[in-house]
This record gives structure tokens, C-alpha cells and sequence, in this order.
């Protein structure tokens, strides 16, 4: 059996797959098997000597390893891995490694974006068990994690317009993944609400409401939605629910259109 890499042979790959990753363009398959390779060795190395696993360098190495994984997981949009690798932080960030360890500089960029993550699968009681493991003062000052705090009150307060805002002010280009993901879900969720309520809309307003930037990203949702595309009126037309679906009396029709006019004037 072959010897296991020492760890400066480790540490040299490490830092040239993390170099690789922060160029404009990374390529991503190569460090991938850069980040198996890293993965591979440290255990085999770790198997050499049960001390490793109370050797500071060491662990610092293994929680490097793993902050790769996980960056590189976003870039890769691998949801389920990105999750994986936070998982494995977690001695590194909330545990017994925490204290023992100079703190990551990435730490609570990625804490951040696993926030994100939680918010944009609708995981809310697992957000806000995230957050109690977070100091306080980290909680209201550090930009990473008051981002997706402020987001979630947003999305309490049903005000879409400010979930879209702060797409515009995330703290680092990697928190896009994440609130493209939450904007779809909630365009989606906005566009069953105006269906039902409206039989269409013109090109600017449905632009408006769905928070598109262009006439583009508009039609092609609409064409995924099936709706009815008039360019000549530059209007959309959505499909007619068949009256014998829906028997409403003439109090129930006022309440809803009580309750989508609410709903509406909340998104806008």
C-alpha cells in the first residue's frame, strides 16, 4: 500500500485548489478532483496517526478542506452537497473545535449562506434554530448574517418588494444562488395569486408585480405558466377557471377580491 501523502504535500494541494477557486473563472471539474484528491489523502493520512485528530494544523487543514467543498458546491449549484459539507462544519463552527481553532475567515460567509438555503426551502424553525447558535453581536452587525435576518422579517411581513431589494445588496456575489432560488418561489406564489385574480395584465404591470427586469425573463415565464402572450397590446392573458369549478356566492366573490386586493397592494 502506497504512503499517504504527508500533510505539507496535503496543505501544497490545498492551497493551490483554493487559488484555482478564487480566480474569475475557476475550472470547477479540476478542482473538484483537486477537492477528492484532498478529501482522500487527509484520511489516509489520519489513519497513519490517531494524534492527527487532536493536532490543531491538522484540523485546521480538514476544516479547509471541507469550506472548499462547500464553496465549490455553490458554484456547482449541488444543493444536497453544499449541506454536506455545512453538516461537517458544524464542530468547526458551533463545537468542540470552535474555541481550539483561530476563527475561519469564511465562517460566516458560509453560515450565511446555509440561512439562505433554509429560507429559500422554507425550512423557518430551522432558520431560527440556526440563529440561537449565533452570538448576538453577530446577529446585528455582521453583514452576512444580517442579510438573511433582515430577509426573513421581509418575508414574515409578506413584502415581496423588499426580498426583491435585497437582492441588490447582498454582502457577496455567492448569496445570489440562494435568493435567485427564493425569487422563484415567491414569483411563483405571486403569479397564482394574480391569475386568480385578474383575467390579465399588461406587459409593464405583470413586469412589475412578478419583479422581472425585462420583457424576456416575463415572456418566458409566461410561456412556462401557459399564459396567453398578445404582442400587439402588449398584454398577458391568463386561462379562464371554468365556472362550474367555482360557485360563489355574491358575498364570497367580495371577500376575495377583498383579500386579493390585499394581497396585491402587500406585493407592490
Amino acid at each position: 500500500m502506497a504512503a499517504a501523502p504527508s500533510m505539507n504535500e496535503i496543505s501544497k494541494l490545498y492551497e493551490k485548489a483554493r487559488a484555482a477557486l478564487n480566480v474569475a473563472k475557476p475550472k470547477l471539474d479540476t478542482i473538484k478532483a483537486q477537492l477528492s484528491q484532498l478529501k482522500v489523502s487527509s484520511v489516509q493520512l489520519a489513519m497513519q496517526s490517531s494524534q492527527l485528530e487532536t493536532d490543531p494544523s491538522f484540523q485546521l487543514l480538514k476544516r479547509g478542506i471541507l469550506e472548499l467543498g462547500a464553496e465549490l458546491s455553490i458554484k456547482t449549484g449541488d444543493i444536497a452537497a453544499f449541506e454536506r459539507y455545512l453538516a461537517q462544519l458544524e464542530p468547526y463552527y458551533f463545537g468542540s473545535f470552535k474555541n481550539k481553532l483561530s476563527e475561519s475567515k469564511v465562517m460566516y460567509p458560509l453560515i450565511g449562506l446555509n440561512l439562505l438555503r433554509m429560507l429559500s426551502d422554507n425550512l423557518i424553525a430551522d432558520f431560527h434554530s440556526a440563529l440561537e447558535r449565533i452570538d448576538l453581536d453577530q446577529l446585528q452587525n455582521n453583514p452576512f448574517i444580517v442579510h438573511p435576518v433582515k430577509l426573513e422579517q421581509a418575508l414574515m411581513e409578506g413584502s415581496y418588494k423588499k426580498v426583491w431589494q435585497a437582492r441588490s445588496e447582498v454582502p457577496t456575489p455567492e448569496y445570489l444562488f440562494f435568493m435567485d432560488l427564493l425569487m422563484s418561489t415567491i414569483r411563483n406564489e405571486v403569479a397564482s395569486c394574480v391569475e386568480k385574480s385578474y383575467t390579465g395584465l399588461p406587459f409593464d404591470d405583470a413586469k412589475s408585480v412578478l419583479f422581472f427586469s425585462n420583457l424576456d425573463e416575463l415572456l418566458s415565464f409566461s410561456q412556462e405558466h401557459k399564459w396567453t402572450v398578445s404582442p400587439s397590446e402588449k398584454r398577458i392573458t391568463f386561462p379562464v377557471v371554468a365556472e362550474d369549478t367555482r360557485m360563489f356566492h355574491g358575498d364570497d366573490i367580495m371577500k376575495q377580491t377583498l383579500a386579493y386586493a390585499r394581497e396585491l397592494e402587500r406585493i407592490v
